[in-house]
């Protein structure tokens, strides 16, 4: 299966996308204060509005370490790629930039996905996945989320790339 994706990605070269159209809602300016984990923060502030699909379109402030994680071709992994080991980063990191979904489903669970770029005490800059846990904000931590009206994101199975995804649905 791997090895057929990552053919399939080389050849193919058809534009083909899934798409659900939303409505702008709310935009819920926050501030994360020392020791709040971010991604766990963020889900907190979707589940205090009640999110169903929510953007995260700022994200900038500081992080007392981090652990980040990218993508690597694999022939083992699903859908041709697995998930790197983490990439543990002491602080104090200067995180740059975030960008993510989240949302809080109908039973109440919350699902979020977040990339951000940080750099280390010494400049270098590194980027990747984020996981809820690993970032304690160091001084403080500025988010905007941008609520999105009329669907949800759900973690759900992508035939495609043989992996759960977070994507969204429309809300009935």
């Amino acid at each position: 299966m791997a090895e057929q994706l990552i053919d399939y990605w080389k050849t193919h070269k058809e534009i083909r996308f899934e798409e659900f159209a939303g409505k702008p809602g709310r935009i819920i300016s926050a501030r994360l204060m020392a020791g709040s984990d971010l991604l766990n923060g963020i889900v907190e502030i979707a589940k205090k509005y009640q999110v169903r699909a929510g953007v995260v379109s700022v994200c900038f402030g500081s992080l007392s370490k981090t652990e980040v994680r990218w993508g690597e071709r694999s022939k083992e992994g699903k859908g041709g790629s697995k998930r790197s080991e983490p990439k543990v980063l002491d602080g104090p990191i200067s995180f740059l930039s975030a960008q993510g979904k989240v949302g809080i489903l109908r039973k109440g669970e919350p699902v979020i996905h977040m990339h951000g770029v940080l750099a280390d005490t010494t400049g270098h800059v590194w980027g990747g996945h984020l996981f809820p846990g690993e970032n304690p904000t160091y001084a403080t931590m500025d988010i905007v989320i941008q609520e999105v009206e009329g669907i949800e994101f759900a973690k759900m199975p992508d035939p495609e790339t043989n992996s759960e995804l977070l994507r969204a649905r429309k809300i009935e």
